[in-house]
C-alpha cells in the first residue's frame, strides 16, 4: 500500500485512494489503555462493569484466564487495556481490578465497538464522524496546485493570487469566524 502510493504520488496523485489509506494505517494507535478510579464511582457503573466483566467471561469462556492468586492491585483502581492486532481483526483485552485480573485472547474485533485513537482526530471527532457517517467534521482544502476541495467534497481549480479571498465564513447572523486565503 505505501509503495503504492509513492507511486501515485510520483504520477501527480497526492491524495489517492491508497494514500489516504496508507495515512489511516500509518496514524492508528493499537493500543488502548484505561484507568478508572473507582473512589467516587457511583454504584450503577460499578455494577455495570461487573456486569459487563461477566458477560465477557461468558461469551469468551474459552479464551478467558482469571488469576485471582496473588492479585495486589490497588483497591480503588481498574485498569482496561485492548491491544488489537495490525489486521485489525482480533484483540487482546485485560481488565485488572483490586482483587483479580481478567483476560480475554483472540476477541473479535468488530469495526465500531471498541474505536482505537489516532493521531490525525481526536476520539470524539472519530464517534461523532461514524455515528454520522463521517458529515460531522467538514472540512475544505487549498492545495499549492490551485485545487480547492470545498466542505461538501466538491474539487475545483481556482488560480489563487496575491489579494485575499474568502475560503470559508459563519453564514449565521452572529459571523464568528471568516476564513482568507492568498499566495504569498
Amino acid at each position: 500500500l505505501y509503495r503504492q502510493c509513492l507511486r501515485d504520488r510520483r504520477d501527480g496523485q497526492r491524495y489517492s485512494r491508497s494514500c489516504r489509506e496508507a495515512v489511516r494505517q500509518r496514524s492508528q494507535l493499537r493500543e488502548l489503555d484505561i484507568e478508572i478510579r473507582s473512589q467516587n464511582v457511583p454504584a450503577w457503573l460499578l455494577q455495570w462493569r461487573s456486569a459487563t466483566s461477566r458477560y465477557l467471561q461468558h461469551i469468551f469462556y474459552d479464551r478467558t484466564s482469571i488469576d485471582e492468586d496473588e492479585v495486589m492491585n490497588p483497591w480503588d483502581l481498574i485498569r482496561m487495556r485492548a491491544t488489537v492486532d495490525a489486521a485489525e481483526k482480533e484483540m487482546n483485552v485485560t481488565i485488572r481490578g483490586p482483587r483479580r485480573e481478567l483476560n480475554i485472547t483472540r476477541v473479535p474485533h468488530v469495526p465500531g465497538w471498541v474505536l482505537f485513537p489516532s493521531t490525525r482526530a481526536s476520539l470524539t471527532r472519530r464517534v461523532m464522524d461514524r455515528i454520522n457517517k463521517n458529515k460531522y467534521s467538514p472540512y475544505c482544502k487549498v492545495q499549492a496546485n490551485d485545487n480547492i476541495r470545498t466542505f461538501d467534497d466538491v474539487e475545483y481549480k481556482y488560480r489563487i493570487g496575491k489579494c485575499d479571498y474568502v475560503l470559508a465564513k459563519d453564514a449565521s447572523p452572529d459571523e464568528s469566524f471568516l476564513v482568507l486565503v492568498s499566495k504569498p
